[in-house]
């Protein structure tokens, strides 16, 4: 009798491991984006949480597309690097950079005489909306490709700077994606000070072994190129250009 209530025990066992095993397929889920959202083409974005209704969550992605045009179009960057020669190069140590944008009209109409609303997207955790020049193409979701070359081999070009901003995802959803933009933004400014810093250094025929640099860098015309999210460490990536 022992064993048999032992072996009626273990078959439980094995049905309910078997029944979470399938549960946790059934409920995983690879998540998808509309290709403007990956390879946006000119479509200025905006995101928000999900909230209880639809109509409050497209009223603050709406105006966060409005803060999102205004940083692309104009910001400047701005704080001070700390630089150290090496034989390397020179190396960065310290970093205080923040990016300044004028405070965007909070009307949608602003966003309305340059764009025209293109489309809107939702996820579990954000609302998307997007608004462009023209008709975009790609409202069906997509998977991201298995991997983002440009992440290891960042374009190059004499026309354009290109910079990579990246983010493990923090609070929420939106925020990582936003933050993952602002990084590229000064990653950008970053490039643009040093490239004149080293341009300076040779021209006055300096080796100094540390220096300061203050930035305040005005940064016109940012394009986000594409979007890439790592699905193994949960990080978030943006190629932008200027």
């Amino acid at each position: 009798m022992k064993n048999t209530f032992i072996y009626l025990l273990l078959i439980a066992l094995i049905i309910s491991c078997a029944s979470n095993i399938e549960t946790t397929k059934t409920t995983s889920k690879i998540i998808e984006y509309p290709q403007w959202f990956i390879y946006p083409d000119n479509t200025i974005t905006g995101y928000a949480p999900v909230y209880f209704t639809a109509a409050s969550s497209a009223k603050e992605a709406t105006k966060n597309a409005i803060e999102n045009y205004q940083k692309l179009n104009h910001c400047v960057v701005m704080g001070i690097q700390t630089y150290i020669q090496s034989p390397h190069g020179l190396d960065l140590v310290y970093d205080s950079l923040f990016i300044h944008v004028e405070e965007a009209p909070d009307d949608e109409e602003f966003l309305e005489k340059k764009f025209a609303h293109a489309d809107t997207f939702a996820t579990d955790n954000m609302v998307i909306v997007a608004h462009s020049h023209k008709t975009i193409s790609g409202s069906a979701p997509i998977t991201f490709a298995d991997r983002a070359e440009w992440i290891e081999t960042p374009p190059e070009d004499k026309d354009f700077y290109y910079a990579i901003g990246s983010c493990s995802k923090i609070f929420s959803e939106h925020k990582a994606w936003e933050e993952a933009e602002n990084n590229a933004i000064m990653n950008l400014a970053r490039k643009i000070t040093l490239a004149n810093a080293v341009e300076v250094l040779i021209e006055e025929d300096k080796l100094m072994s540390k220096f300061n640099e203050e930035v305040n860098i005005v940064l016109k015309n940012i394009q986000i190129i594409e979007r890439w999210k790592d699905p193994q460490t949960n990080s978030y990536y943006v190629l932008i250009r200027m």
